[in-house]
């Protein structure tokens, strides 16, 4: 069992997260742009975790894995915090960047910002790669973003680098949060193997 400030501040993030998920304004459809899918979201906002809390299952380079029992289910996840930020925002929390399985729903990618997104913000991802930049788009609820569509948020992640998330700042302007990839494809493997 481990209570580190990481792994504390990720049980936060995870459990937090369904529940920010479900508050998501719509995003009104773009004749104009085509859409590889809607975005997924978790179905139920879930409980508080019951006695106990987040086990570590490992450290992979920038990245750290662990479990939690969630209503009894397991909860696998794999997060890093950002490495660099810029503006400096004054009483930003802890920046996240996080990887849950959470039942039948897998690869939920997810950026805590440490701060309200402004209504409708639409962060945007940069994902830098040996072999070309992915862009991302993610939809913001209260502190959190979401990757809108899963599976190229984690191809690209597995051949990527760094995430660089430029989302709106909480008093204008625009902040950007550089996130490492080094040992993500290793975190995921572990998170995998866990909740099989």
């Amino acid at each position: 069992m481990i209570a580190t400030r990481p792994l504390l501040a990720a049980l936060l993030l995870a459990l937090a997260l369904p529940a920010m998920a479900q508050q998501a304004p719509q995003r009104p459809a773009q004749p104009a742009q085509p859409q590889s899918g809607q975005p997924q979201r978790p179905a139920q906002p879930q409980a508080q975790p019951q006695a106990g809390g987040p086990t570590s299952i490992g450290r992979f380079d920038d990245w750290e894995a662990a479990t939690l029992s969630e209503r009894g289910q397991k909860v696998c996840y794999a997060f890093t915090r950002a490495a660099a930020s810029a503006p400096a925002v004054q009483g930003r929390g802890e920046v996240v960047l996080v990887l849950t399985h959470r039942g039948r729903s897998r690869d939920e990618v997810a950026i805590r910002a440490g701060y309200t997104f402004p209504a409708n913000a639409e962060p945007s991802g940069t994902v830098e790669a040996s072999g070309g930049n992915v862009a991302l788009a993610f939809f913001s609820a209260g502190e959190a973003a979401f990757a809108r569509d899963r599976a190229a948020a984690v191809n690209a992640f597995e051949r990527g680098r760094a995430l660089r998330l430029t989302s709106p700042g909480p008093r204008g302007g625009n902040v950007v949060d550089m996130f490492s990839l080094r040992g993500f494809s290793a975190a995921r493997r572990a998170i995998n193997e866990a909740c099989k």
